[in-house]
């Protein structure tokens, strides 16, 4: 070779420094991808469960449902109805005049019975719709409040923003049949809840705020990371394909660990109440579902994405697989396209962890989708492109190896 020969090779070769820091570059892209991707999971709840007043609205209409929850509710308004009303005096008025003392006693008495009686009052169509209204108007007044937009229906005043459950006790009252005199003595913010101190307000819409801008745009930009590190290994992208998968399911099992912890320490704070302790793990159960789904959701795509990458291995598993799918893979376009066109439709219809509820994780899937069929069949027509159906199936009734 002469010497004008030997510089346009060296000129075609990569730089081994630039070689040598690419799977470095690959790590971190891996590494910053996996910690957005958390993030992503958290901002999409937030955007999507947290400050959605429809999706809120069917998760209370189901929290309602709970039997937990119905009998600490029931608790609580009773308690507001005692708190708010002499029912001993207004028993004693119905009472004869020499039994009037017995009202106190008798009020006191009733009250377990009036608790179960409440509880089972929680599960007409009355109250239910009482139930609905109320968290559909209070939580559309909450999101303006935590995006810091107009503020009415609930208050922040007194150091703190509060939950009106007032019309719920009246219509428990009514349905008690308590009279009107007493219904108009209710004050109308009996039966409040605290839903946090106002002292924490700005650091909440601070926090609201970055996790509504972040569901725009990270997940694409998780993919966008993972995609990146995959096209620069060059040759070890199986590997780093791999990396990406084990780092999905790494991500995943992480927020089933902190959603764990953070919902037992949440209900620890929160209850005052051992009794109130299993409505408030229902509670932060549905509440927290759709973080569940997406964590699981996460591990079963880094499981795919894995198993893909060792798909393009050369073990000798993978090469029987690649040969076992070769005839289908090596169909014309247009049978391919099919194919995967119906395994869209059954992911559509499956939607795991809300996936194709977005444009933007839609599109997503469905180009890594395309990618990976594209992928696999350039590999499976380089390496078996004259394997038909029926040698695949005399191989497999044979017994014999299909590598």
């Amino acid at each position: 070779m002469d010497t004008d020969e030997q510089e346009a090779a060296d000129d075609e070769a990569p730089e081994p420094a630039v070689a040598s820091r690419r799977p470095r570059v690959c790590v971190w892209l891996i590494a910053v991808a996996t910690v957005l991707a958390v993030v992503s999971v958290l901002s999409t709840w937030v955007r999507t469960q947290a400050l959605d007043t429809d999706t809120w609205v069917r998760m209370s209409d189901e929290l309602l449902e709970q039997e937990e929850v119905r009998s600490t509710l029931a608790a609580h308004l009773v308690d507001v109805l005692y708190e708010q009303i002499d029912l001993g005096a207004e028993l004693g008025d119905r009472l004869p005049e020499e039994l009037e003392g017995l009202g106190g006693p008798l009020a006191g008495a009733l009250r377990g019975a009036l608790t179960d009686s409440v509880e089972r009052l929680l599960g007409t169509d009355a109250i239910r719709t009482a139930w609905t209204e109320t968290n559909r108007t209070a939580h559309e007044a909450l999101v303006r409040i935590l995006r810091d937009e107009t503020r009415d229906a609930i208050s922040t005043s007194d150091g703190a923003v509060t939950l009106e459950l007032g019309v719920l006790v009246r219509a428990v009252a009514e349905r008690l049949g308590l009279s009107a005199d007493v219904l108009d003595r209710l004050p109308d913010d009996a039966g409040s809840v605290v839903v946090f101190e106002s002292s924490e307000l700005a650091d909440v819409q601070d926090a609201v705020a970055l996790l509504d801008l972040l569901a725009w745009f990270s997940f694409v930009l998780v993919v966008a990371l993972y995609a990146l590190a995959v096209y620069l290994a060059g040759d070890h992208r199986p590997s780093v394909l791999r990396s990406v998968g084990l780092s999905l399911i790494a991500a995943g099992v992480f927020v089933l660990l902190v959603r764990s912890i953070a919902t037992a320490r949440l209900v620890d704070a929160v209850v005052e109440n051992p009794a109130n302790e299993a409505a408030a793990q229902v509670a932060a159960e549905v509440v927290t579902r759709l973080i569940r789904e997406m964590a699981w959701s996460g591990i079963l795509y880094g499981i795919v994405l894995a198993g893909f990458a060792l798909l393009l291995g050369e073990w000798r598993w993978a090469v029987a697989v690649r040969r076992t799918v070769a005839p289908a893979l090596n169909s014309p376009p247009t049978t391919v396209a099919a194919g995967v066109l119906g395994l869209l439709v059954l992911l559509v219809w499956w939607s795991p962890g809300r996936a194709f509820q977005s444009w933007t994780t839609a599109l997503t899937l469905v180009l890594l989708l395309v990618v990976a069929t594209v992928a696999l069949r350039r590999r499976t027509i380089a390496e078996f492109s004259d394997v038909t159906a029926a040698d695949v199936w005399a191989s497999l009734r044979s017994g014999r190896s299909t590598a």
